[in-house]
């Protein structure tokens, strides 16, 4: 393997550790609420965060791979890095929105770039087959550093809210200094540089009509994006009001913070021993499996309180899971010329799921209490998951 690409994935370990090194994941609905903003201004705000998304993820997608993934890596940091300042200094919805808005650009810059400049390194290499165990080790520590994170962030928080951010702020240098240190994968930069030639003045045009194509022949493909995407915007759902659901319980912020450190070491070990699952279960029965461990964890956090915690760490088990054996299906099936932007558009199902399902899920939270508004969402995506799992079972035999 060449060393400057072999030198991207030690890179790209310590940069995805310091990329979610984010000490506020835990504590944002806190801190808004503290602000003075209702559950239903926080669901907005998170509505205003993946509309954002919706509308730059594709174009983010052909901008790593029309100049680079190294280039939207960078670029989403320095992003990211206004938009943390923006959040402490913000003191109207208005700021907030704009701070929201930024970090959304941010991470569409990094969604597709980061994994596609990972998998492309070992590709170019001809060893894309260890891409399934390095991503798991990847996601691996990516839980571990949001771990961290939350655990740190939850006790900064109960001592001030501030401290936190500022610490956050801090990591994103890190993050961006680390990122300098990629190197650009070739093994599709003469497919760039031809289209830069051809088509100067259409050439995001060009990219997304090419990726649009592929989905349409491969449309499996699609169908487990948007599957990734639906499990991932419940379990996100899930661990951003539990914040406030445990805090109703009277827990403190650093036991919150405790409570969603175990969860990130479990996801941890999920994503990083995924790989055994796959080789045991075939892909039907690993997406029926996923999607009924996740409607029982809703319902659970809904109607048993006394084990809501067991639920909630349920949903951290499936979520490792899903985020390393959906990836590794996903990226052997897509050429690399359009890997960024094919990518782009789990983001794009994401932010689509989440626009919809978190401002709903505080409105109705507001009216009835969050413990009954996890069982409604239950409900809400028992239908969704059985229209995916049937239009996959129809477009291509899952073995």
């Amino acid at each position: 393997m060449n060393s400057k690409l072999k030198r991207n994935i030690s890179i790209g370990y310590v940069y995805n550790f310091f990329l979610q090194l984010n000490m506020t994941s835990a504590i944002w609905v806190l801190y808004l609420a503290f602000r003075g903003m209702s559950l239903i201004e926080i669901g907005i705000l998170e509505s205003i965060y993946h509309i954002t998304g919706l509308i730059l993820e594709i174009p983010s997608g052909a901008i790593a791979d029309l100049y680079g993934r190294k280039f939207s890596v960078v670029a989403g940091r320095v992003v990211n890095l206004i938009s943390c300042i923006l959040m402490i200094t913000a003191n109207s919805f208005l700021e907030f929105a704009i701070s929201f808005i930024l970090s959304s650009a941010a991470m569409n810059l990094n969604s597709g770039a980061a994994e596609a400049l990972i998998y492309d390194s070992l590709k170019e290499s001809g060893e894309e087959g260890k891409y399934k165990k390095i991503w798991g080790q990847t996601a691996f520590i990516m839980s571990i550093s949001q771990g961290i994170a939350i655990l740190l962030g939850g006790i900064l928080a109960d001592v001030k809210f501030l401290y936190a951010y500022v610490f956050g702020a801090i990591v994103q240098i890190i993050a961006l200094m680390v990122s300098l240190n990629f190197t650009e994968p070739t093994v599709n930069r003469k497919h760039n540089i031809g289209n830069l030639k051809k088509e100067k003045e259409n050439i995001f045009v060009n990219q997304l009509k090419i990726s649009i194509d592929i989905l349409k022949c491969r449309k499996i493909v699609l169908y487990i994006i948007m599957f990734s995407a639906l499990l991932g915007s419940l379990q996100t759902t899930v661990f951003f009001y539990s914040q406030k659901f445990f805090s109703d319980m009277g827990y403190t912020k650093t036991i919150i913070a405790v409570i969603c450190f175990i969860g990130s070491i479990v996801e941890a070990y999920s994503s990083k021993y995924a790989y055994k699952i796959e080789k045991r279960l075939n892909i039907r029965e690993i997406l029926i499996s996923l999607s009924a461990l996740n409607v029982i964890a809703l319902a659970g956090l809904a109607f048993v309180a006394e084990f809501s915690i067991g639920f909630y760490l349920l949903t951290n088990l499936t979520g490792g899971l899903a985020f390393t054996i959906l990836s590794d299906y996903i990226n052997g099936r897509i050429p690399s010329e359009s890997r960024a932007t094919i990518l782009s558009f789990e983001s794009l199902w994401f932010s689509i799921f989440m626009i919809g399902v978190f401002p709903l899920f505080g409105f109705i939270a507001e009216k009835i209490g969050l413990t009954l508004t996890f069982g409604i969402i239950a409900l809400v995506y028992i239908p969704a998951i059985i229209f995916l799992i049937l239009k996959l079972q129809k477009h291509e035999q899952l073995t």
